[in-house]
């Protein structure tokens, strides 16, 4: 039995030491579940395998990407599928998935995604509007139905219609609200969902119904019912699956953190961001953060930097770090002091989404009785010195125990009970007295016993007392 090996874990807790270590072992190819490092450039902000690394072992979906170009997690699905089948089916070679953008790795062990292929990147929905349900007569019959019987749409059939005629660039430049509106009349179900301010996945839940001419809701009730499905999508796509979750204490992991983006001023990271900002972000005077790898964490949060200060700046934070070596009381250039802000957004923002990916494992893996999931291992990578007795053998077993049929004295984790479990997590509640917009009856119930609940209510009460006065 060939498996198929992933590693989850936040960022910093050895994750690409692991993998390499265990493809070295059962001569596997690594696939980087990373939407960072998909991207070309940035190789020392995104921590991608250095170059020898990446030259003891085969490493797939590094540098595939252009820095401005759309790459979502159906491009990612489409590339790494046809490598994990070939490696898997035809050079019996164990692919081993890591990285800790966790929905890559979900797209690839479920069933889960709407579509079977996807759009080349500059096709545009706009573009083949004869082939779509935009200019059907039928759909807009039936939007003009569906508009009729509404209470509650504020558009008429033509601004439906004006919207589904877009582009995808020029439906990503509209409002989340109106987008939200549009996705309302063609697929309430879904919109019921999903917060207004959730443009990405309302954007996507449009596009499925302008490729397909199927609502999302209809394409992801299809899922749940096959055989496999739950809640969250279809089955499971290969029947091996290895899943590993290396672990570290929160407090030792903060500081390794830190220590990291330090490491990175070192490794030349001053270079690598001006040469990029040059590149991709300056000749189009554009710092919205809104295509591509600017997107992610890791770059944006230089901007404040880089757009205020020069490469004469940059010159000056190098010597004034040599000079402060041997005399502690220079004073720091001012661009030193903007570059240090910088530096310690990055390590919050890189702690908070470690924190982000602990609770995406625990409840998409572990708090989900009614979804076919393989056993998943904990591996704590909290003591380095005892690495090898406390990640590496371990996984060894494991991988062996599959691939062999041994017995293996390493125990999976327990699943816990999941406090959204019976509740419906599909319905959006308005409160009225606070003015909000909650998704899923778990939030709502939570927002009902909380004081900002009752201040609200309160507040309202107050007003209106004031008012009849």
């Amino acid at each position: 039995k060939v498996p198929l090996i992933v590693i989850l874990g936040s960022t910093g807790t050895g994750k690409t030491k692991l993998s390499i270590e265990l493809a070295k072992h059962f001569n596997g190819e690594i696939i980087s579940a990373d939407s960072m490092q998909v991207y070309k450039g940035l190789d020392i902000v995104t921590a991608k395998a250095t170059a020898h690394e990446q030259a003891e072992i085969k490493h797939h979906l590094l540098d595939i990407a252009r820095p401005e170009q759309a790459f979502t997690v159906m491009h990612f699905r489409e590339v790494a599928l046809p490598i994990i089948d070939d490696l898997l089916h035809v050079k019996k070679k164990p692919p081993v998935v890591v990285g800790g953008t966790n929905y890559y790795i979900e797209s690839l062990l479920w069933k889960i995604l709407v579509g079977e292929s996807v759009k080349t990147e500059k096709s545009a929905i706009g573009d083949r509007r004869d082939e779509t349900v935009a200019s059907s007569s039928s759909s807009m019959a039936h939007i003009r139905e569906i508009i009729s019987k509404s209470e509650k749409s504020d558009l008429s059939v033509e601004e439906v219609q004006t919207f589904l005629q877009m582009s995808v660039d020029e439906l990503n430049n509209q409002d989340s609200v109106k987008l939200h509106k549009v996705l309302q009349v063609i697929d309430p179900v879904t919109a019921n969902r999903l917060h207004p301010n959730n443009k990405r996945k309302i954007h996507r839940a449009i596009e499925v119904y302008l490729e397909s001419g199927q609502t999302l809701s209809e394409v992801l009730n299809i899922q749940r019912n096959s055989p496999g499905g739950c809640n969250l999508g279809g089955p499971l796509r290969y029947p091996n699956v290895v899943l590993f979750w290396l672990k570290c204490d929160q407090e030792i992991l903060n500081n390794r953190l830190d220590g990291r983006v330090d490491d990175m001023m070192s490794q030349g990271l001053l270079n690598e961001i001006r040469l990029f900002y040059n590149q991709h972000v300056k000749p189009y005077e554009d710092s919205s953060c809104t295509k591509g790898v600017l997107q992610s964490i890791g770059f944006k949060e230089f901007l404040p930097y880089l757009s205020k200060f020069d490469e004469q700046d940059d010159e000056g934070i190098r010597e004034y770090l040599e000079k402060i070596k041997d005399d502690a009381t220079v004073e720091s250039p001012e661009a030193w002091i903007s570059l240090k802000e910088c530096l310690e957004s990055l390590k919050l923002s890189t702690r908070r989404y470690s924190k982000k990916q602990i609770k995406w494992v625990k409840h998409r893996f572990l708090g989900n009785s009614e979804r076919q999931v393989p056993d998943l291992y904990g591996l704590d990578t909290s003591n380095v010195q005892q690495w090898n007795e406390n990640v590496l053998n371990p996984a060894i077993n494991v991988i062996e125990s599959i691939i062999y049929g041994k017995s293996c004295n390493i125990k999976p984790l327990e699943k816990y009970k999941n406090p959204r479990q019976g509740l419906n997590e599909e319905v959006s509640n308005f409160c009225s007295d606070c003015d909000k917009i909650f998704i899923g009856e778990y939030q709502w119930q939570i927002h009902l016993k909380s004081n900002n609940h009752k201040r609200g209510v309160a507040a309202k009460h107050k007003k209106i007392k004031t008012a009849e006065f």
